[in-house]
């Protein structure tokens, strides 16, 4: 199979030079940045290569919307835009709203303790918030630490539960400092099912999916079929080799939701209205709430930061076979969605990099601040 390895980014940034120094009309200009990100994805033209699903938004309008490469190799079947891959830790962004949906119903809040949904936690979780599980300040040890050597049945969010329930100590002290944690956002899973009286999916499917018509999405599940999937792939001894779930596949907070960049474009438009929150939740969900470097911070599900002098919302997303990245600039509504079903041997952040050159760094060079 056809080796792709993070030298697609040595390709990628040779593309778009033309377009920044075009004088073309802007039709003329268009054609060129969507040759332009085609290029991008020249290795994925062969019979043997895993998938990747691009779009990109502006104003609502969809100005690039293509696949590339295969959702399932063995069967030769073709990426699609209606083609649904695991988006990992892009699920978090899922997870937060649907806290902050509880939160409007005054279901609960953000200064609860962890402790008032399961009593039976050890008391170090006491001093943990809803808040600081949101933005990565929770402390809480990861939940790849505490498997049992040998483990090879998948984890549920409850295994993941039963493993806090047996530590006695906190990574660091909850609020003292940003450490990314999926441990978090399982739980979080978790707090949604408790309050809410239904399982986290249900949630998903009932609050969000189908109000906003995401007839594809789905979580993953040990029983279910997923519509329309992606099988996932990683680079092995120079070929690609189908590894499609792990230990953690099935945890659903932090990584367990399956979408296709169709579907996405609902999401993306959505969160300009007030469709599942009031737009003081929006602004809240969008805003710092901790820092992870001086130019980057966190809010609720989302890392915020500054690019081309605009205020720039992201999250990317890694697992088993799958890879995610999702891109928001929402004061100027551009936004940038690549879903892949490779993991290991692909890095979507210069995909993307390339992609935001492509079609803002002439428009925004005035302000840039990379």
């Amino acid at each position: 199979m056809r080796k792709l390895t993070t030298t697609l980014t040595a390709i990628f940034m040779l593309s778009f030079v033309a377009v920044a120094q075009s004088s073309d009309p802007r039709s003329h200009l268009d054609d060129l940045k969507t040759r332009s990100v085609d290029s991008l994805f020249r290795n994925y033209n062969t019979d043997n290569t895993s998938g990747i699903s691009v779009m990109v938004i502006k104003d609502g309008r969809i100005i690039y919307n293509r696949s590339f490469g295969l959702a399932d190799i063995e069967n030769k079947v073709p990426a699609t835009s209606q083609t649904n891959y695991r988006i990992a830790s892009v699920t978090k962004q899922f997870t937060a709203m649907a806290i902050m949906m509880l939160k409007e119903d005054k279901k609960l809040s953000l200064n609860d303790h962890l402790r008032k949904f399961f009593p039976y936690l050890p008391a170090y979780t006491d001093e943990i918030t809803i808040r600081n599980m949101l933005n990565h300040t929770a402390g809480l040890p990861g939940y790849g630490d505490l498997v049992a050597k040998g483990t090879t049945q998948p984890l549920t969010d409850t295994d993941v539960l039963g493993l806090i329930r047996k530590t006695d100590t906190p990574a660091f002290k909850p609020g003292s400092r940003f450490s990314y944690s999926n441990t978090a956002y399982v739980l979080l899973g978790l707090v949604v099912e408790k309050v809410s009286g239904m399982p986290f999916k249900d949630f998903l499917r009932q609050r969000i999916f189908t109000p906003l018509k995401m007839t594809q999405t789905t979580v993953n599940s040990m029983t279910g079929s997923i519509p329309d999937r992606a099988y996932g792939y990683n680079l092995r001894d120079g070929g690609l080799k189908k590894e499609d779930q792990s230990l953690y596949s099935y945890l659903l907070g932090d990584g367990g939701i399956y979408s296709s960049v169709d579907d996405f474009y609902k999401w993306d438009q959505a969160l300009y209205t007030p469709k599942l929150v009031k737009p003081a939740t929006l602004k809240e969900i969008f805003t710092e709430s901790s820092k992870e470097t001086p130019t980057s911070a966190y809010g609720y599900g989302w890392y915020i930061d500054e690019k081309f002098g605009e205020k720039r919302v992201s999250h990317s997303g890694g697992t088993t076979g799958f890879s995610s990245y999702y891109v928001r600039y929402p004061d100027i509504r551009f936004s940038v969605i690549v879903f892949a079903n490779q993991d290991e041997g692909v890095t979507l952040g210069p995909v993307v990099d390339a992609i935001e050159d492509i079609y803002l760094k002439e428009r925004l060079s005035g302000s840039a601040t990379n």
